[in-house]
């Protein structure tokens, strides 16, 4: 929900996922553009991409970890999710940066995140993040909190104790809530990050 109020696409558009697991955002967001290219280091997750294909356009592509392969297209726009807060202050600017390369000029990178203040979550602050948009050259145009990492009622959905049916608009409700949070983050929050190449 909160990729579809930020998403922009007149669907001629070239993006790349990257860090896609088993496709499901790569598959999502498929009849908005023209061509997807999935990038994941997990041979396993690719396979199972491939086994629950629901487009056409949609490829994947296994990489190292380290060394991003050569595409022949630069890429309009970028997609994250869940993956770049794992990386450690070096590793994210250097991994920004050449997600940067990918990115056609004016090109946007889409990502969601985990936040955090408290040196026991090992996630990066925003301050981090900010730090390392400035260091690859990318332009930061909006951020904001869109869900509280570790909020009761998100266990009880999990756990099968609110109905299904529920989830959209209890979704709605968090992200209008949380927008305007910026405050201390004890444990962490989920923020969605949009940038743009210059």
């Amino acid at each position: 929900m909160a990729l579809e109020e930020v998403l922009d696409l007149k669907g001629d558009e070239d993006v790349l996922d990257f860090g896609c697991g088993s496709g499901r955002f790569s598959y999502w967001i498929a009849p908005r553009a023209r061509k997807v290219v999935g990038l994941e280091i997990t041979p396993e997750m690719i396979d199972l991409a491939e086994k629950n294909r629901t487009a056409d356009n949609v490829e994947f592509a296994v990489y190292d970890g380290l060394h991003l392969p050569v595409f022949p297209y630069p890429f309009d726009l970028i997609l994250s999710v869940g993956v770049l807060q794992t990386m450690k202050e070096e590793l994210l600017k250097n991994t920004l940066s050449s997600l940067a390369l990918y990115l056609k000029r004016d090109g946007r990178f889409y990502f969601i995140e985990q936040v955090s203040d408290s040196p026991k979550r090992d996630r990066p602050s925003l301050g981090g993040y900010i730090d390392a948009f400035g260091s690859s050259g990318m332009k930061c145009l909006q951020h904001y909190p869109i869900r509280k990492g570790r909020w009761w009622l998100l266990y009880l959905i999990r756990y099968g104790l609110v109905p299904h049916k529920w989830f959209p608009y209890i979704a709605s409700r968090e992200l209008k809530k949380n927008r305007k949070k910026e405050n201390y983050i004890s444990h962490y929050k989920d923020y969605l990050f949009l940038l743009k190449k210059p």
